[in-house]
């Protein structure tokens, strides 16, 4: 192909792409306009949430489910939430409560869930979010809950015993960790800030690399970079996100003693989700302290054929050795074998069972 047929057919590829790129944009702005109708009703109805979970994760599922490449699932996944997104706060301008300062990985995590188009509030702590939430301040939270390799997020556990909200969803988000610092070299670092799940990711790694230096415990992986910005001799670990909000140098990448590190984060709100077909629903119980208790409590869910995907035992904070257990179950609170399930445990003598809600399975992309 001659020199000027090769930019002939440049010219009719790109002219064919502009083409397509303005059937999308009509496209997306009809479905906005649907959207936006789908909001004028719901209002009409006075009570109905906006955000509801199980029909963005039918959504997701579809879409996904007929995707032949060349895009792979989680570009295609990425794109639809943030038309998902951007479609939602026309129906109802959302906020949505995270662990700042910004680019913390539950910023990351909020974003990856709502998109752009929402309105983002960093709080200094998972307790400030519950604070946010349950006083009706912003309409959603999010909050780390379990990591694949360093377990459960015990803070976020405890909050839920007493806190009246609602877990609507998940979001699961693959974690890598990255060295920031001004420091030219390894010997040159004295002192790793991070938040203590961060610190415990990448211990393996800094008791190989970083021996001798420092490590000390911050509210977030944000404000630990902020914290050794300027600070000499220090470093922190934080995600690239953050690297470019401060303009810091990353010296070591991808620093998790575990590459495929995932971490489960929970969208709390004042409501769940309607059953999707495919559903977690996550509670939190207790009986007296007496040999078989446990096993009464799981009983009714054996019995169903109902699988549990974690359980956690929490103490109580009321009185020593007392303790609450968390599970995930694998199916809706309206499915009818959960419900009766759950029906079975409220009916033991002095049990506790409190349901923090139902929620679409997330998929790991």
């Amino acid at each position: 192909m001659t020199d000027e047929a090769r930019k002939r057919e440049l010219n009719r590829l790109r002219a064919a792409i502009d083409a397509v790129d303005d059937e999308l944009v009509a496209l997306i702005r009809r479905r906005a306009e649907l959207a936006a109708e789908v909001g004028r009703i719901k209002e009409d109805g006075g009570d109905s949430p906006f955000y509801v979970p199980s029909r963005e994760a039918e959504i997701i599922r579809r879409i996904l489910a007929g995707n032949d490449g060349p895009i792979s699932d989680a570009a295609l996944h990425g794109i639809f939430r943030e038309i998902i997104g951007a479609c939602l706060t026309l129906e109802q301008p959302l906020s949505v409560a995270f662990l700042g300062p910004e680019s913390t990985f539950t910023h990351v995590a909020a974003r990856k869930q709502f998109g752009a188009g929402a309105r983002y509030v960093a709080c200094r702590n998972f307790d400030e979010i519950f604070d946010e939430v349950e006083s009706g301040r912003v309409t959603y939270g999010v909050v780390p809950v379990e990591n694949a390799f360093e377990g459960a997020v015990t803070h976020t556990l405890d909050l839920f015993v007493d806190r009246e909200v609602s877990i609507c969803a998940e979001v699961l988000l693959g974690i890598h960790h990255h060295l920031l610092t001004r420091a030219a070299a390894l010997d040159e670092v004295r002192v790793v800030y991070s938040k203590t799940e961060a610190l415990g990711q990448c211990r393996d790694w800094l008791q190989a690399h970083l021996p001798h230096a420092r490590l000390e415990s911050m509210e977030s992986t944000a404000a630990a970079a902020e914290r050794a910005k300027d600070e000499a001799g220090a470093a922190a670990i934080a995600s690239l996100q953050t690297a470019e909000r401060l303009g810091m140098p990353v010296l070591v990448e991808n620093i998790e003693d575990h590459h495929d590190n995932i971490t489960r984060f929970l969208v709390i709100g004042q409501h769940d989700s309607p059953p999707s077909g495919k559903d977690k629903t996550a509670i939190v119980m207790s009986a007296p302290n007496r040999p078989g208790a446990l096993h009464d409590l799981l009983e009714p869910f054996r019995e169903r054929g109902i699988g549990l995907t974690r359980i956690e035992s929490r103490p109580t904070r009321r009185r020593m050795w007392e303790y609450v257990f968390f599970a995930d179950l694998q199916g809706h609170r309206k499915d009818d074998r959960v419900a009766e399930a759950l029906e079975a445990v409220r009916a033991m003598p002095d049990s506790f069972l409190k349901v923090l809600g139902s929620y679409p399975v997330a998929e790991p992309l």
